[in-house]
């Protein structure tokens, strides 16, 4: 396979976006026309130059060179920085390119200034400039973590007093009735209005000082 200096790859790299990827392909077709365009207006200037017609044979051999001087610039300042995701300085390239190819080549200036409009999607709010080999990685979602909540306070259990009966000291002394047992004491707490045996000093629920 024959390989043209200075001409582009077809096909840029996977990553591109489609407004870019068509774009690019656009720019490659207009980098075939000017290559096209300087051989066909060389051959015509040397043409003119011979039968004669020297004004038009020095316009078309000029033409002919920026044409030529267009498609060798073209994979520096269009296609490099396209690969590598400066789609605004490509765009501003195939601009000028586009308008110095209209004037001296016509069928190129089209070809660029198609291409320049096709890149023109790629700064819509969907897409963004990048640079090669990175990617922007959304933070992953974590899970908020939930501690367990205090179990409900159990108020401690009622303390009974039991007594137990004295031993009888004489068989024929009758056996006392057993007394029935006590309740302690309750204080209500103020504060939460939660109820506590009288002997303790704070809340066990709040914590607050008995009154």
């Amino acid at each position: 396979m024959v390989t043209i200096p200075y001409l582009a790859k077809n096909a840029g790299p996977e990553w591109l976006p489609l407004a870019a990827a068509q774009g690019r392909e656009s720019a490659f077709w207009g980098q075939v026309a000017l290559l096209l365009m300087a051989a066909v207006l060389l051959i015509a200037g040397v043409a003119s130059m011979m039968a004669g017609e020297y004004s038009i044979g020095v316009y078309t051999i000029i033409a002919s060179v920026v044409n030529l001087i267009l498609y060798a610039m073209m994979p520096s300042t269009v296609f490099a920085p396209m690969d590598q995701g400066r789609f605004r300085e490509a765009s501003d390239r195939l601009l000028i390119w586009g308008v110095l190819a209209l004037l001296f080549g016509i069928v190129g200036g089209i070809a660029l200034l198609i291409a320049y409009i096709r890149l023109q999607d790629v700064f819509q709010p969907q897409y963004q400039q990048y640079p090669p080999g990175q990617y922007y990685e959304h933070p992953r979602y974590q899970q908020p973590r939930y501690q367990p909540a205090p179990p409900p306070y159990q108020a401690p259990p009622k303390v009974e007093e039991e007594i137990v009966p004295a031993e009888v000291e004489e068989a024929s002394q009758p056996e006392p009735e057993p007394e029935p047992p006590r309740k302690a004491e309750m204080t209500r707490c103020r504060n939460c209005g939660a109820q506590y045996p009288s002997f303790m000093r704070n809340c066990p629920n709040c914590g607050a000082p008995r009154s």
